[in-house]
């Protein structure tokens, strides 16, 4: 439909009237676009039974804008409900913004279902948020000696859903406690930076399969699909608090956490060592996720 002159002039008159009403002070009032957010990693972070690291207690959090725990939140996480109301007053757990991938701290005297309940979420889910899909795993189904399978085959057939179909988001996150992905680092031996190798973990049973085997070939062909991968793990801080590679294949491998001051912690390592804590700062223009681990002591 084409405008007459009429109709032009209308138009032009009512935009001119809408100009004049705004001033330079309404203009400064108008919301600025957000274009960075900050996300927080915290793993391994207990300072005993029920106690989250007091360090850590002491954060602000409020500039964040995606709080990721990395698991083993206290010693005995889930032997009393209390214990969960402590840290639910710490990461508020049922915040979508809040994502917590177990450690076996976290389950190991069961009552797995409250941290479900407290979360308002299964164990394992995916999530998307600004260009980015989070994968939260489990990697503690084995914790009571035989694994569970069928979970664990709902969570690889979860993997291979996210795997197979995303297609705009710019980045995928995995979370898991646990370190599973030694055969993919070709220069660390992942056992001299975390508390413990799991690259033995079983991530399915038919066909049998680890993460080097099953998860890390989806996430090399999510990763030649131009989607950037990064893999966080949270049990780290007794043999090193940081840990970074970058495979071949353009998978980032990132692991952090924690080691309270404690008499326990004394015989490993990194104690007396500072602790570092790990932060990315996301760029929505440009697509992109820097990171950083900052010392908290």
């Amino acid at each position: 439909m084409q405008l007459s002159f009429k109709n032009i002039q209308w138009v032009l008159g009512l935009a001119l009237i809408f100009l004049s009403g705004c001033t330079s002070d309404t203009l400064e009032d108008l919301p600025m676009p957000i274009t960075e957010k900050d996300y927080i990693f915290l793993g391994h972070i207990y300072e005993d039974n029920t106690q989250v690291d007091f360090r850590v207690q002491a954060l602000d959090l409020s500039p964040y804008d995606q709080i990721w725990l990395g698991g083993d939140i206290c010693a005995e996480t889930t032997a009393d409900i209390e214990t969960l109301y402590h840290i639910d007053s710490l990461f508020d757990l049922s915040d979508p913004t809040t994502h917590w991938t177990l450690g076996n701290h976290d389950i190991r005297n069961g009552n797995v279902d409250w941290i479900e309940d407290i979360k308002e979420r299964p164990t394992f889910y995916t999530d998307h948020f600004d260009g980015i899909t989070l994968l939260v795993l489990n990697t503690t189904f084995s914790q009571f000696g035989d694994y569970d399978t069928l979970n664990v085959k709902a969570q690889y057939e979860l993997i291979e859903t996210v795997c197979d179909t995303i297609s705009s988001s710019s980045h995928l996150v995995v979370l898991t406690h646990h370190a599973v992905w030694n055969l993919a680092d070709q220069v660390n031996d992942i056992g001299d930076y975390s508390n413990g190798d799991f690259s033995f973990y079983r991530f399915n049973f038919d066909p049998e399969l680890t993460y080097f085997t099953g998860v890390y070939p989806l996430l090399t062909m999510v990763e030649q699909r131009g989607v950037e991968v990064i893999h966080i793990a949270g049990d780290f801080g007794q043999e090193a608090s940081t840990y970074n590679y970058l495979s071949p294949e353009g998978v980032q491998f990132l692991g952090s956490g924690i080691t309270s001051n404690t008499l326990w912690n004394s015989q490993f390592p990194t104690a007396g060592i500072p602790d570092s804590i790990l932060l990315l700062k996301h760029n929505l223009l440009e697509k992109t996720i820097d990171w950083t681990f900052e010392q908290l002591d």
